[in-house]
C-alpha cells in the first residue's frame, strides 16, 4: 500500500486514509518514528478550516499524548505559517491537516521537519513502514508517561507579522480584491496586509463546509468576472491552505504563473540567475528566460522536488504552474502570501506599464488531455516519449507525458507556438500505448 504522494496524503474524510483506523495507525507510526529518532521537543499541529480538521487534530493529539509525546496545536493556520513557526521556534516536527485545494469533504496530512522544510522521501518511507505495521497490530503498550498538550493563542500572528516585516510597504494605487477561499488565510491575510487600504477581502467566513466552494485558486475565471463587475484592477486567490496564489487582471485576464516567474526572477535578480520549475511548465517560460540569459531547470512534478532542487542549485525562485511559488531568501516552503508581497512590488516597479510588460512576454498555446488507462496497467513512459520525440520541433513545441500517481490516466501537455500538431502526436501515443506493457 502506497501512502505518501508528492505532497503527503489525502482522501475523502471517512474513507481510505481518513478513517479512524488509518489515522490511528498513522499516529502510532509517528510515535514509533519520534521515539526512534530520540526526539524530546513537542510536535506542532496546524489545520485548515475543514470541519473534519478538528476531529483529526484531537485524534492525533490523543494518541501522541498517550505515547508520551508533548504536543502544541496552532489551530487554524496556513501551511506556510506552520513552516514559518517551525523555522523560528523549537519543535521536533510539524503536521499540517489539510487537503489544500480539494473540497471540504476531503482532508489530508502534510509532514514538516523541525526546520520548516517538508519531510524527505526517505523519512516518509520510514513512517509509511511504521503505518503498515500498525495497521496489522491494533494495540499499543502504555509506557506510563502521558504527553503534555498546549494550545498557545494566536500563533498565526507571528507568521503574519513576520512576513509583513520582511517587506517594505510599497505605494500602489490599484484596487485589489483578495479571495481567501474561506480557508486558512481568512483571518491571517487581513493582518499581514492591513497597511494597504486599497485591498478588499472576500470569502473570509469559513464555516467548515465552504472551503474552496466556488471560490479560491481553482476559480480564477470566477474571480476575474467579479473584479471586472466591481471595478477592481487586480484579483488574487489563495487555495484552502494558502501555499498557492493565482493572480488576475481586469485588463489582462488570468495572469500566467510562468510570466510571473520571469518577472519575480528579474525583481529578485540575485544568486545564480537560476529558476526552477516543473516539466509541465509552459514552453514560453523557457523562451522568456533564455531571452534574459537566465537558466531554467525543469524537475518532475512536486513542490518538494522544486524546493530541494532550488536549494541545491542556489536558485532565485522555484515555482509550479499551479501558482506555487518558493522564495528561498525568505521561506522554506511554497508561500502564497510572500508571492502577494512580491506582486505588489511588481505593481509599484512597473506602475502603468505592467500590462504591457505582461503582453511582451511569450506564452505558448497549450492543450491538456487525459488518456484513460486500466487500473493495473503498467506504462513504459520512456518508450512512449521516444515514439514522439523524433518529430517534436523543440523550438516551437513541447510535448510532455506523465502517468498520474493516483488516477488511472496518462496526462498529456502539448505547447505550440503556431502550428497545432496535437492530433498527430496523440495518434502516435494511442497506436503505441499497448506496446508499453509488453
Amino acid at each position: 500500500m502506497k501512502v505518501f504522494g508528492n505532497d503527503g496524503f489525502r482522501s475523502k474524510f471517512g474513507y481510505k486514509y481518513m478513517t479512524i483506523e488509518f489515522l490511528s495507525a498513522f499516529s502510532f507510526g509517528i510515535v514509533d518514528y519520534y521515539k526512534n529518532k530520540d526526539y524530546d521537543l513537542p510536535i506542532l499541529i496546524g489545520r485548515d478550516t475543514r470541519s473534519s480538521g478538528l476531529i483529526i487534530e484531537k485524534l492525533l493529539v490523543s494518541i501522541f499524548n498517550y505515547g508520551g509525546i508533548n504536543t502544541v496545536t496552532a489551530g487554524i493556520i496556513p501551511t506556510p505559517s506552520l513552516s514559518f513557526i517551525l523555522k523560528h521556534e523549537l519543535y521536533s516536527m510539524g503536521i499540517m491537516i489539510t487537503a489544500s485545494h480539494n473540497p471540504y469533504y476531503d482532508n489530508g496530512i502534510k509532514l514538516y521537519s523541525n526546520n520548516g522544510f517538508k519531510f524527505l522521501k526517505i523519512e516518509e518511507k520510514m513512517i509509511e513502514r511504521n503505518i503498515l505495521k500498525r495497521l496489522n497490530r491494533k494495540s499499543y503498550i502504555f509506557e506510563g508517561k502521558i504527553g503534555i498538550h498546549k494550545k498557545p493563542n494566536l500563533l498565526y500572528k507571528k507568521y503574519a507579522f513576520g512576513i509583513k516585516n520582511i517587506f517594505k510597504k510599497v505605494n500602489i494605487a490599484d484596487k485589489i480584491l483578495i479571495d481567501c477561499s474561506n480557508g486558512a488565510f481568512s483571518h491571517v491575510a487581513k493582518i499581514a496586509l492591513k497597511d494597504y487600504p486599497n485591498v478588499v477581502f472576500i470569502n473570509v467566513s469559513p464555516n467548515g463546509h465552504n472551503i474552496n466552494l466556488k471560490c479560491g485558486a481553482l476559480e480564477s475565471v470566477r474571480l476575474l468576472k467579479i473584479i471586472r463587475e466591481n471595478k477592481f484592477d487586480y484579483g488574487i486567490a489563495f487555495d484552502g491552505d494558502g501555499d498557492r496564489a493565482i493572480f488576475v487582471s481586469s485588463k489582462y485576464g488570468i495572469i500566467e504563473t510562468e510570466k510571473l516567474i520571469v518577472l519575480f526572477s528579474k525583481l529578485l535578480n540575485q544568486g545564480s540567475k537560476t529558476v526552477i520549475s516543473t516539466e509541465i511548465c509552459n514552453k514560453g517560460l523557457e523562451e522568456n528566460l533564455n531571452n534574459i540569459d537566465y537558466k531554467l531547470i525543469q524537475t518532475k512534478v512536486g513542490d518538494r522536488i522544486v524546493v530541494e532542487t532550488a536549494i541545491r542549485e542556489n536558485a532565485m525562485i522555484g515555482a509550479e504552474p499551479s501558482g506555487h511559488y518558493y522564495f528561498p531568501n525568505c521561506s522554506n516552503t511554497m508561500d502564497g502570501l510572500i508571492a502577494v508581497f512580491y506582486f505588489f512590488e511588481l505593481l509599484e516597479k512597473h506602475n502603468n506599464s505592467f500590462i504591457k510588460v505582461l503582453n511582451d512576454l511569450k506564452h505558448f498555446r497549450r492543450i491538456k488531455k487525459n488518456i484513460p488507462l486500466e487500473n493495473t496497467e503498467e506504462i513504459n513512459l520512456e518508450y512512449l516519449r521516444n515514439t514522439v520525440k523524433p518529430i517534436i520541433d523543440d523550438r516551437n513545441e513541447k510535448f510532455i507525458i506523465r502517468q498520474s500517481m493516483w488516477d488511472p490516466v496518462l496526462r498529456i501537455y502539448y505547447d505550440y507556438k503556431k502550428k497545432n500538431n496535437f492530433g498527430a502526436f496523440e495518434n502516435i501515443i494511442l497506436n503505441n500505448l499497448h506496446q508499453t506493457s509488453e
